[in-house]
């Protein structure tokens, strides 16, 4: 029997070996309990790795929560990444930050010279981005800052969320993804306008009672809106004289819209293109505009759109992240 024992000596190692996996197993209600305190004590001095790190733990924590808990999580989450990315700047810091910023968009190789100049954080920020979901944004007018990319809720949150909730955030944030327009112009085609405007149209319908039904109404609203008039540097028609006054690939779309079917949408399709066809006086009638009102308002009245403002001046900001904020 003894020739088939092990070795006191081997078997002290193995018991020790382990002794040190029971002791690296992690405690869960620990790491769940402390998260909200490590959240709301992330600064801008903390790295990316640290952030990552409390990322992770709340992909831990979030299926052992409640519906209610995971939503403050949520916003504490908002919370923590403005924290992260907070920058006091000099003007000669800004300045610099500026230039590097629009010099790194137009010519990604020549922008070194203001790199020294930069705040250290900035600086930090830069070599690091695209980390823990950390990206430049130029949305706003001549003012480019950090942002957190929209696919951080669609992949750490929406997961477990409810099925309305999950379906929102994770084609908000594919939506979001990259800018649908700049200042004025949109960099998206017709065809893509129309798709985003019947996803949203087919998602009220689904979950008519979703906690987003307001923003998914709101979203649907200025889609429609930018089909059928655009922006102002990217109109769909400058008169609405017939159809040979409105933007062909605008034109093409609205009109292959128009052919479906059990679709609010396809409707209003039709009904512009009955428009761009009537004479004037007709126009005025059937929408029951002033004599004031140019073609477009007599448009927009015929199909109820809502005017469209994407500065930043706006109350509600849908078109950046995963879900909607209101300031």
């Amino acid at each position: 029997m003894s020739g088939c024992q092990k070795p006191a000596s081997e078997i002290s190692k193995e018991q020790h070996a382990e002794q040190k996996v029971e002791v690296i197993v992690p405690d869960l209600n620990q790491i769940c309990e402390n998260l909200k305190k490590e959240m709301r004590e992330m600064t801008a001095q903390r790295t990316t790795f640290a952030l990552e790190q409390i990322n992770q733990n709340i992909r831990v924590c979030l299926p052992l929560i409640s519906h209610a808990e995971q939503k403050k999580l949520m916003d504490l989450s908002n919370q923590m990444y403005a924290q992260f990315l907070q920058i006091d700047r000099t003007p000669e810091q800004q300045k610099a930050f500026d230039e590097y910023a629009l010099d790194e968009s137009q010519y990604p190789t020549i922008q070194q010279s203001h790199f020294e100049k930069l705040h250290i954080r900035d600086q930090y920020l830069l070599r690091h981005k695209g980390q823990a979901y950390i990206e430049l944004s130029d949305l706003n007018i001549h003012n480019i800052s950090y942002k957190r990319n929209s696919q951080y809720l669609a992949k750490v949150f929406a997961p477990y969320f409810p099925e309305d909730e999950k379906e929102f955030m994770q084609n908000l944030a594919d939506q979001n993804e990259v800018p649908f327009f700049n200042r004025n112009t949109l960099l998206i085609s017709p065809e893509e306008i129309a798709q985003r405007a019947l996803f949203w149209e087919r998602y009220l319908k689904k979950f008519p009672k979703s906690r987003f039904k307001s923003d998914a109404q709101y979203i649907y609203d200025t889609y429609r809106t930018l089909l059928f008039i655009g922006l102002k540097d990217s109109p769909v028609s400058t008169t609405y004289e017939d159809r040979l006054d409105v933007q062909p690939l605008t034109l093409s779309t609205i009109e292959q819209l128009s052919t479906q079917k059990d679709s609010a949408l396809a409707v209003q399709a039709g009904q512009f293109l009955t428009f761009i066809d009537m004479p004037p006086e007709q126009r005025m009638k059937l929408s029951h505009a002033q004599e004031s009102d140019n073609a477009q308002a007599q448009l927009m009245k015929m199909l109820n759109l809502k005017s469209v403002d994407l500065s930043q001046k706006q109350k509600r900001h849908c078109f950046e992240d995963a879900i909607c904020y209101v300031s």
